[in-house]
């Protein structure tokens, strides 16, 4: 469903993505979240999300000491992408967060903040977007195998072939439209929960095909980096960042394109990043109103299947009565048979046309069928291609 606002002072939200190798403060970045405050002064509530299961452990004790209040901090583990989307929701609806037990189970025990008050996230941190990607593919691999599974035994496949089929059964290219898919819906659902949020990553060196001299193609690595995992998830983000440590060991981070809360420039190498220089784009908040963006892909996706079941409704109609009409013996004249003609080949995938073709060749006509003119022939040559 659209929704729209009027040009008025809005509110601007943070909306991170990191990426970089390992060891590059991409999660001392997003720690360090502590510190900011409200566009009224009170000290930010972060919900951390940790795939990587204890990335952030060491540097509590280092908060602690330096006077942050370690209440205002809800730590979740989890490498499932559905159970962060879940955590998601929940900030986004108000929902209380629990304490848990020495076993990870949530208690009853309402989680309360510094003040005593039921925790309520300001910002979101998921910390480790390439492992929650490699948990999704992971699980969409063994469900390929299971899809395989019954494929092999469809074609009642047995031993060495059934195993080969199963156990060599990989993503196929909906699965990988799926995970980028997710990806996105993941960043959005982010933008739709109202919080300020960040997101990381791992970086791989990006690669791209090309033609050697001797005419077979290659893969050569172009220079430049991108996030390992989900394709595309920087799109939706306000502000890009490369981390990566230069050869003098220095940290430092390229804002990668842009940074659309225009604290930083496009392009621009900071020396040892720290969020706290976007402390001046929730101050500049203030006086301004809320406004948050729903996440309406879903919806957007279920609105448009219905018109493509509409667009099918009728193609299948149209194509009902033109069978209807072709079958009754319209085709009065050889130009007639030969559209007709025409138009059953352009439908026929490429194994079937060489199949039909051998059929016409059998039938002793021509496989030129535009050189007929023969009504009886025309007529072979269709019911041929059109079965």
């Amino acid at each position: 469903m659209a929704t729209g606002r009027g040009g008025n002072r809005i509110k601007t939200r943070l909306g991170f993505l990191l990426y970089g190798a390992y060891g590059t403060w991409k999660s001392s970045f997003c720690l360090e979240s502590m510190k900011l405050k409200t566009e009224e002064g009170r000290p930010f509530r972060v919900l951390f999300i940790d795939p990587e299961n204890g990335g952030i452990d060491t540097y509590l004790d280092k908060y602690e000491e330096q006077g942050i209040d370690l209440r205002n901090i809800y730590i979740v583990y989890t490498q499932s992408l559905t159970e962060v989307e879940d955590f998601i929701q929940r900030a986004k609806d108000g929902e209380d967060f629990y304490e848990f037990d020495d076993d990870g189970n949530e208690t009853d025990e309402v989680y309360l903040d510094s003040e005593g008050n039921p925790f309520r996230p300001d910002m979101i941190v998921v910390d480790g977007a390439s492992l929650l990607y490699t948990a999704k593919q992971q699980s969409i691999i063994e469900f390929s195998k299971k899809r395989a599974t019954v494929r092999a035994k469809k074609k009642e496949l047995t031993g060495m072939e059934k195993d080969v089929a199963i156990e060599g059964a990989g993503m196929e290219i909906k699965d990988f439209n799926t995970l980028k898919f997710d990806g996105q819906n993941l960043i959005l659902n982010l933008l739709a929960s109202g919080k300020h949020f960040a997101v990381t990553a791992r970086e791989k060196a990006e690669t791209d095909q090309m033609k050697d001299t001797d005419g077979t193609i290659k893969t050569v690595r172009t220079g430049n980096f991108v996030v390992e995992g989900f394709k595309d998830v920087g799109f939706n983000c306000k502000t890009v960042i490369r981390m990566f440590k230069d050869d003098d060991g220095i940290i430092k981070g390229l804002i990668d394109n842009k940074d659309r809360t225009l604290v930083h420039q496009q392009n621009e190498v900071l020396i040892e990043p720290s969020i706290l220089d976007w402390q001046a784009a929730i101050d500049r908040n203030k006086g301004k109103k809320e406004f948050t963006v729903a996440n309406n892909l879903n919806a957007a996706i279920k609105k448009e299947m219905k018109e493509v079941e509409k667009d099918n409704a009728r193609f299948d109609e149209e194509f009902d009565n033109s069978s209807n009409t072709e079958n009754s013996g319209s085709f009065s004249t050889p130009e007639d048979y030969q559209a007709a003609i025409k138009a059953a080949i352009s439908k026929l995938p490429a194994t079937e046309k060489s199949k039909k073709q051998t059929e016409i060749v059998n039938a002793g006509l021509p496989k030129a069928y535009q050189k007929l003119t023969d009504m009886n022939d025309l007529k072979k040559y269709y019911e041929i291609v059109a079965a």
